[in-house]
This record gives C-alpha cells, sequence and structure tokens, in this order.
C-alpha cells in the first residue's frame, strides 16, 4: 500500500525562481516525523554521492539545534535509484549521516526503518515502531 495518492502531482517541482536574493532561497525538508511534541526527526534525502548544499545543511541544524528537548535529530538518508521514472521506496534508504546536539556523526550505512526503530527505542517513543 502507498501513501501517494497522485504520483504524477508529486513529480512536480517547485520553481522557485523570483523567489530568491542570489543564493538565498526556499528549501524542503524530505520527511519529518514529530511525536507528541516532545521528540523531532527531520529527513533528507540524497541520491548515493550527493551532498545537502550548504544552506540547507544550516537550515536543519538550525531547526535541530532550536527544538525544545534534546529528542531532535537530522537524519542524512541515501538511495541508489537510477531510475527517475519510479518513485524512490523510503523504506528501503539508508542513513549515512545524522546530525545531533551540535555535530555530525558518519555511521555505517544503515537502513531507514532500523535507525528510526533504534531511535523509539532509545527515547522511549512508542508510537515509532516500524
Amino acid at each position: 500500500m502507498t501513501l501517494i495518492r497522485n504520483s504524477n502531482q508529486v513529480k512536480q517541482t517547485i520553481d522557485f525562481s523570483g523567489i530568491q536574493n542570489g543564493k538565498i532561497h526556499p528549501s524542503d525538508i524530505d520527511a519529518v516525523l514529530e511525536f507528541n511534541n516532545e521528540a523531532l526527526i527531520l529527513m533528507e534525502v540524497k541520491r548515493e554521492g550527493n551532498d545537502m548544499p550548504i544552506g540547507q545543511r544550516l537550515l536543519l541544524e538550525r531547526i535541530c539545534d532550536s527544538w525544545h528537548t534534546e529528542k531532535s535529530i537530522v537524519l542524512f538518508v541515501n538511495h541508489s535509484f537510477k531510475n527517475d521514472t519510479k518513485d524512490i521506496p523510503l523504506v528501503e534508504c539508508y542513513v549515512s549521516k545524522a546530525y545531533s546536539k551540535g555535530k555530525w556523526t558518519s555511521v555505517q550505512p544503515e537502513l531507514l526503518t532500523s535507525v528510526l526503530n533504534k531511535i523509539g527505542i532509545n527515547w522511549d517513543i512508542k508510537k515509532l515502531s516500524i
């Protein structure tokens, strides 16, 4: 079962033209999980080998750092899907870096579901069991 109602609409990009000042322009966050105003998990997904632009990285770090509890993290999620005509199944993506408490940590690539389950256990979030 997919959560995507209309794949064609998901494929539509948002053109930021005219909403920028030099290199400053809007950014997006690929996925967010928030639990009872206690825990925040931000995710940015990129194809393997691509890194986050500096501005996007800074934005995610600042949101994470400003969260009002210790339970906030940014997950840098990678995929190796080369077929641009198919949806990227997040369940098959893996985490390669994580940001929390002011620092990035490179981790052994691990399936996102496994990382989320570990966070759920560590932070005692019963709703976070995948």
